[in-house]
């Protein structure tokens, strides 16, 4: 999973947040698609502009969701080290000392968040459902203006706390599920439950999002809406999302996959102290490249000075060849192996500088005696 392309935003209370090209492509062909609404329906483009704006509305959501389960993440306390935002967010952080409730109590802090911005906007959500004048509710049309705007974001806000409660992974709902099957079953057999119950859900959920789709035409048809411009049309933005959804599904699918598949590599035990998304699934940070950097630049040498590598493997050769001398000479004078390991260390103070004798010298004035 860290092949995937991400944009570096910079870090925040010591936690690095990144963003997801994948996520960056769907919002622009989000975008493109409600230019080409607007343009069928020759109306002005703002409303898909508006589009646009709702789409970042909610990435910044997404944002602010991830941010309850850092905050919780640190009140348990562990260390939150990286927020992806993707399809779904994904806080990753150290754990210290697991507890049992740590994955459920992290896992719902984030819905909690998106339902608390939901509960916000309600109102604004309710004026739009009852004003007979507005464009309908889930229209594009309907997101050019500021009520319509903030219902769109209410509705977005609670589909995305939902969904996050749903047992289908990696969503926080999956965890928690994961948690409390492992209390009952162990760790390994509550994950293999809880995927086998992630993927049950998500094909449930595409083959319901399929039937929606084909059948939009129709409700079109049954409403007299067949001559509605896009813009103008629900099911028009019920499609698309739809498509969303069933793009979304696969992913899901391949997560829960991933994360059996992990358990059964690393063992239940190793597994289990991760709490959240698996180190595996993170994308390479800043962090791991200046800590390469770090290894490759920073080994000892005879002075005690930074280093390279090759310079660690000529002291290493250094220091074979002078056990080899050592044995040699044990051998030829009847010493022990008390003698070899004393004038082995003692060579090995010299390379290290700790020792001005060399050990050419020791053996001399043990021969003499």
């Amino acid at each position: 999973m860290r092949w995937r392309p991400t944009i570096y935003l910079g870090r925040w209370a010591g936690v690095e947040i990144r963003l997801d090209i994948i996520l960056v492509v769907l919002i622009a062909l989000l975008f493109f698609s409600s230019v080409n609404d607007a343009g069928v329906s020759n109306t002005p483009i703002w409303s898909a502009v508006a589009h646009l704006a709702l789409l970042c509305a909610l990435v910044f959501c997404m944002f602010l969701h991830e941010v309850g389960h850092a905050l919780m993440c640190k009140l348990r306390g562990h260390e939150p080290s990286m927020i992806l935002l993707s399809f779904v967010g994904l806080t990753f952080f150290k754990t210290t000392k697991v507890k049992p409730g740590d994955e459920f109590w992290i896992a719902i802090a984030g819905p909690m968040v998106n339902l608390i911005i939901a509960a916000a906007t309600a109102p604004f959500f309710f004026i739009q459902l009852t004003d007979r004048a507005a464009p309908p509710l889930l229209s594009q049309a309907a997101m050019a203006g500021f009520v319509g705007f903030l219902s769109w974001l209410c509705i977005m806000n609670f589909l995305i706390a939902l969904g996050n409660l749903t047992p289908g992974w990696p969503a926080d709902g999956a965890r928690a599920v994961r948690g409390w099957l492992a209390k009952k079953y162990g760790y390994a057999a509550g994950t293999v439950r809880a995927v086998a119950i992630s993927h049950g859900f998500w094909l449930v959920m595409a083959g319901v999002s399929v039937l929606i789709m084909t059948g939009a035409p129709i409700a079109d048809w049954v409403q007299g809406q067949r001559n509605v411009a896009p813009t103008q049309s629900s099911w028009s933005m019920v499609v698309m999302y739809n498509v969303v959804f069933l793009v979304m599904a696969v992913i899901g699918i391949y997560y829960g996959w991933a994360e059996k598949r992990r358990v059964a590599l690393l063992g239940a035990d190793k597994a289990a102290a991760v709490s959240g998304p698996p180190p595996e699934f993170m994308p390479r940070s800043r962090t791991d490249k200046e800590a390469r950097e770090k290894v490759i630049e920073t080994e000892v040498v005879d002075d005690g000075s930074p280093g390279t590598v090759d310079d660690l493997k000529g002291k290493a050769k250094d220091t074979i060849d002078a056990g080899k001398a050592l044995f040699k000479v044990a051998k030829a004078t009847g010493k022990g192996g008390g003698w070899v390991a004393k004038q082995g260390i003692k060579a090995v103070g010299a390379m290290l500088g700790g020792d001005d004798k060399p050990a050419a010298k020791e053996d001399k004035k043990e021969d003499s005696k």
